[in-house]
């Protein structure tokens, strides 16, 4: 069986991707790297085992993603800014099988763009089709900025970031420092609906950095608000 990509969620996913990053017009610092989780597929075993497995090694060789453990995600032990796929293979109408993929903004609790395509358990037609969903990532990655978490405790004069050398972070690199976004509540429901928009305070430059963790301080000539969280970008 030949596979096929089939595109949903409206206009497609280059034109969701456009709407949700429409401020990501500048590619990340080289060598960053964003995390992502992929948990276990859902689904019959024998077809959805095959399918993340090979999701999982593309996922390792794909420049531009650190794969975190899943088991962070129930623990909120991973880093504060992470995706997730949510993968499945579920039964058409026709009796027919089909493999779907989700990519989740953990943070911001949304599904930012879908894929689906016929399960077939031919090593080429798999290999075709990680070979679509590796183009995918790598065109994503280089849209999307790079996020932490940049956090001072009180009498700490540098601030401490929650990614490291996992992440590609390395001393010299420079990232923008902004107020930790807020949540948007729906006046009716009150469920969160959305995050505010970034807000840029300053520049910070790294100087220190482990496997799992980083330090930085304020550029010459800038000074941080004194507020206890901000988020690091790369752009």
């Amino acid at each position: 069986m030949r596979m096929k990509r089939i595109w949903i969620g409206g206009a497609g996913l280059a034109a969701a991707l456009a709407a949700v990053f429409a401020s990501a017009a500048v590619p990340a610092a080289d060598g960053l790297r964003h995390a992502v989780a992929c948990p276990a597929f859902d689904g019959p075993a024998e077809m959805a085992g095959p399918y993340h497995e090979e999701l999982v090694r593309t996922l390792e060789e794909t420049a531009g993603i650190e794969l975190v453990d899943e088991s962070w995600l129930p623990l909120r032990r991973g880093p504060e800014f992470m995706y997730r796929i949510e993968g499945a293979i579920v039964e058409g109408d026709d009796e027919s099988w089909f493999v779907t993929l989700g990519l989740v903004d953990v943070k911001r609790r949304e599904k930012i763009a879908s894929f689906v395509a016929p399960v077939a358990s031919e090593p080429a037609s798999l290999a075709s089709w990680s070979g679509a969903i590796r183009k995918d990532l790598e065109r994503r990655m280089a849209r999307l900025p790079f996020e932490c978490s940049l956090k001072r405790r009180r009498g700490q004069n540098s601030w401490s970031l929650d990614r490291g050398l996992s992440a590609g972070l390395q001393p010299g690199m420079e990232l923008v420092a902004a107020r930790t976004d807020e949540e948007l509540l729906s006046p009716t429901t009150g469920e969160v609906i959305g995050l505010e928009s970034f807000r840029p305070v300053g520049r910070i430059v790294v100087f220190r950095v482990m496997e799992d963790t980083a330090y930085a301080r304020p550029v010459e000539g800038t000074q941080l608000p004194r507020i206890k969280d901000l988020h690091a970008r790369s752009f």
